[in-house]
């Protein structure tokens, strides 16, 4: 490529990466720590995409986005802690950074079964220690709304989770322990859904918001079921999870929203 061309590219990257304004609350900070859960499967779906020849250069782009966006929250999160003196919850990023090198690093080894199975693992470790971040974040916050934040951004990692394995069977022969993990990642995003919809905060607007998701994940599960009929389809899987992450990251910040007023109104 080009020394012109490639840094078009890298300014064209940089410009469509969603920003956000610096973290100065703790709601904020569990849907951020919760946005490096989604990014976590996001990166890894967008990888095995590419390896699947499935719209690759708009997977390329998503890796790249989404491997930044990481790295910058990370530097938000910390900066945030900071400002609150929390010195236990520096520990649980730190942690993250460790695997994130390890994770990051993953990709620059040629693709083989090997290189897939230590990706997923490493994505998988990159989520959980995620995980246990936005857990501290919200144990520092103790408000319902605030656990409706974590549960909704939470389906945004589900969504690119799902896509992730849906995808990653694809390469691997429909590996019976990643059919499990789909499996299992499907009625996470069921329950919680449910969960959701039955809320009390829910205003108007999230309710309808919820109503969308629901009918587009009620799409999706056809998808599911042709491929344990012997039809793969993930690009149509990695369309539909992506728009439902969309839905879920828009109705997140609404419940995010709610938890500032209610911070507020005490």
């Amino acid at each position: 490529m080009k020394p012109k061309t490639f840094m078009l590219s890298v300014l064209l990257i940089i410009f469509s990466i969603p920003t956000y304004a610096q973290i100065n609350s703790l709601s904020q900070a569990i849907n951020e720590s919760g946005r490096l859960r989604m990014l976590s499967q996001r990166i890894a779906k967008t990888y095995i995409l590419s390896q699947l020849d499935i719209q690759p250069d708009k997977a390329q782009q998503q890796f790249e986005q989404s491997s930044l966006l990481f790295k910058s929250n990370i530097l938000q999160l910390k900066q945030f802690n900071s400002s609150i003196n929390q010195p236990t919850i520096n520990s649980y990023i730190e942690n993250i950074e460790q695997i994130w090198r390890s994770y990051s690093g993953a990709f620059n080894q040629p693709f083989d079964g090997q290189a897939l199975s230590n990706i997923l693992m490493l994505s998988d470790a990159t989520m959980l220690a995620s995980e246990d971040l936005v857990i501290q974040f919200q144990a520092v916050s103790n408000t319902n709304s605030a656990h409706l934040v974590s549960i909704a951004g939470r389906q945004r990692m589900l969504s690119q989770r799902i896509a992730k394995l849906y995808s990653a069977m694809s390469l691997s022969d429909h590996d019976p322990q990643l059919s499990s993990e789909l499996l299992e990642a499907i009625s996470e995003f069921d329950t919680a859904l449910n969960q959701l919809i039955q809320s009390k905060r829910n205003t108007h607007f999230i309710s309808y918001k919820l109503k969308q998701v629901s009918a587009q994940w009620n799409f999706s599960k056809q998808g599911f079921k042709s491929q344990h009929n012997g039809n793969s389809t993930p690009l149509v899987i990695a369309v539909t999870t992506e728009s439902i992450l969309q839905q879920m990251d828009d109705i997140t910040g609404l419940y995010e929203e709610i938890d500032q007023s209610s911070k507020a109104a005490l």
